[in-house]
């Protein structure tokens, strides 16, 4: 049985996230444990591979005289927005079963976010039509991945706490008729992100029927890929 890891290392910028999870994959291809790396980002928008370029509200150089990063990410998936508030993972991992198990990989994580919201009273569902987190014509949480030579990157976002009024600047995923809310906004108890990653990380060891880790120290973590990663070139 797996062995999840985990480690919550608060704010980082997007391209370290980036980094980490290219170097945590090099190294789950030559045998390491999986490790989900929990964080929240600095204001953020991602383009993946089926991203309409139109679904984006402004232009990307008033996205950045706002303060947004914009990039283009090779996950499954439209137009995301990342940012404070908003637990983000991404678990680094060999797809156990091969690339036939990438449904239940993903409704396993998906899960795991609707386990969470239910023990702070919301009900949260899963939509194949809208792959996500719904609560009622609302996501609460995305779910994107790249499954590449069996290694899964990139990962989920959870609506704790964000802003959003950020969520404007895009069509989020390309459903303009579908809104966005957070446990903030349906008057949930709210954790700090660090207690939100401990009980995810849980979460989603069990639905993959893996054991629990105890979490990583964050700066051992970060000294330990610092040989693989551009720590300077990300911060």
């Amino acid at each position: 049985m797996a062995t999840l890891h985990w480690v919550f290392l608060g704010r980082v910028p997007y391209p370290l996230g980036l980094s980490l999870q290219q170097a945590q994959a090099s190294r789950v291809l030559a045998g390491a444990d999986p490790i989900l790396f929990l964080l929240e980002h600095p204001k953020t928008i991602t383009l993946g591979r089926s991203a309409d370029p139109g679904h984006l509200r402004l232009g990307e150089q008033e996205l950045a005289r706002r303060g947004f990063g914009v990039y283009r990410v090779a996950r499954g998936g439209d137009v995301t927005y990342h940012g404070p508030g908003q637990l983000v993972g991404y678990p680094v991992a060999a797809l156990p079963g091969g690339a036939g198990s990438v449904p239940r990989w993903v409704r396993a994580h998906a899960g795991a976010l609707i386990a969470f919201l239910k023990d702070h009273g919301i009900d949260g569902t899963w939509s194949d039509l809208h792959p996500g987190v719904w609560v009622g014509r609302e996501k609460i949480g995305a779910l994107g991945f790249q499954i590449s030579r069996g290694v899964s990157t990139h990962g989920f976002a959870l609506n704790i706490c964000p802003d959003l009024a950020h969520f404007d600047t895009i069509v989020p995923c390309g459903l303009s008729r579908m809104g966005v809310t957070s446990m903030a906004a349906l008057g949930s108890r709210v954790p700090t992100l660090e207690e939100a990653a401990e009980r995810v990380a849980f979460l989603v060891a069990r639905q993959l029927g893996w054991t629990p880790g105890e979490a990583l120290d964050s700066g051992e973590v970060l000294e330990e890929f610092a040989d693989d990663v551009s720590l300077s070139a990300c911060l």
